[in-house]
């Protein structure tokens, strides 16, 4: 039985995380920590100790793992706390602006005991997608284009200041599909990274650029991207190949790939195997903390694992570097 703090009960953790915790019997929650009196309520019908401070928490007890749900600007001071006690962390995004960040928060430790919420890895057209790109199934793949956000975009309660937030649009949801397309492409280096980017109240609200992904083949990938809340996007990733290109809709539920040939003709991908599942938020976010607990017992690295994120936080920082 390995036990787990949870730091931070907001919306994500009550509808996720919270649900597919409790369904496992090989974790036990330790304690709650959460500065709003209010969720003492759900604790209590869930019979889990609750804490405003984390001092009061970790003298309760010392847990084995801690997910940390906190907004970013309050992650630092947490991880301070944690980082000589705990064995392993689960820090759902954004984990950090920069390389300095990311090493800050890994270094002391094992690969396999640290993760970021970027779950959408775990879905099954995401898995599909990265297989048949791994086989080479429809030849090399050429470019990648990524498109997200609308004008309905909303930056409400933490998320409307710089400092507490971190950044904006490109962070809160962009880097999700940025992780995405580094992953399924079997990234291994960037380079050559441009940007133009708009600010309001020195939030991103408008990001657009390119850069090279250089693959564990050592091709050359070209990305392009745009992050928004100006204006209406397609909402998707298109993966661009000779004869074809794969259309990914990473926050759709129940989605199938959808493959476009040369001469406009549209098909639809799943795998006769996986049967694009995990196809929702909830089952991908159980597939992925199956996935990082195993890694964790097993003392194996997984694409879960931190040092699956380099690249991530280092598009992150191009972004956000002045």
């Amino acid at each position: 039985m390995i036990n787990i703090g949870i730091i931070g009960l907001g919306n994500v953790t009550l509808v996720m995380h919270l649900p597919i915790l409790l369904s496992r019997d090989d974790l036990n929650i330790s304690w709650i920590c959460d500065t709003k009196n209010d969720v003492n309520n759900i604790c209590g019908k869930k019979k889990i100790p609750f804490f405003n401070e984390l001092d009061d928490a970790l003298e309760k007890k010392i847990p084995e793992l801690v997910l940390i749900t906190a907004p970013y600007f309050q992650r630092m001071k947490i991880f301070k706390k944690l980082e000589n006690k705990v064995s392993g962390i689960y820090f759902e995004k954004p984990f950090a602006l920069n390389l300095k960040e990311y090493l800050d928060f890994s270094k002391n430790f094992e690969n396999y005991a640290l993760t970021v919420g970027y779950q959408r890895r775990s879905l099954g057209i995401v898995q599909t997608l990265k297989k048949i790109i791994d086989n080479k199934t429809f030849g090399a793949l050429n470019a990648i284009s990524i498109n997200f956000g609308d004008i309905h975009y909303n930056y409400g309660g933490f998320r409307s200041n710089k400092l507490m937030a971190g950044g904006g649009i490109f962070l809160e949801s962009g880097s999700h599909w940025i992780d995405a397309a580094l992953f399924i492409s079997g990234a291994k280096k960037i380079d050559n990274f441009t940007k133009k980017v708009k600010y309001v109240d020195e939030l991103d609200v408008h990001g657009e650029g390119e850069f090279n992904i250089i693959d564990n083949s050592n091709n050359k990938i070209k990305c392009n991207f745009k992050c928004t809340v100006l204006e209406n996007t397609t909402n998707k990733i298109d993966f661009k190949f000779n004869n074809c290109t794969i259309e990914l809709f990473l926050f759709d539920d129940n989605s199938k790939l959808s493959i476009t040939n040369n001469s406009a003709q549209k098909f639809y991908i799943e795998d006769s195997v996986m049967e694009n599942f995990p196809n929702d938020s909830l089952s991908q976010g159980s597939s992925y903390w199956n996935t990082f607990v195993n890694s964790y017992k097993n003392k194996k690295t997984s694409y879960t694992s931190i040092n699956e994120f380099l690249l991530t936080t280092q598009v992150i920082e191009h972004f956000y570097d002045k």
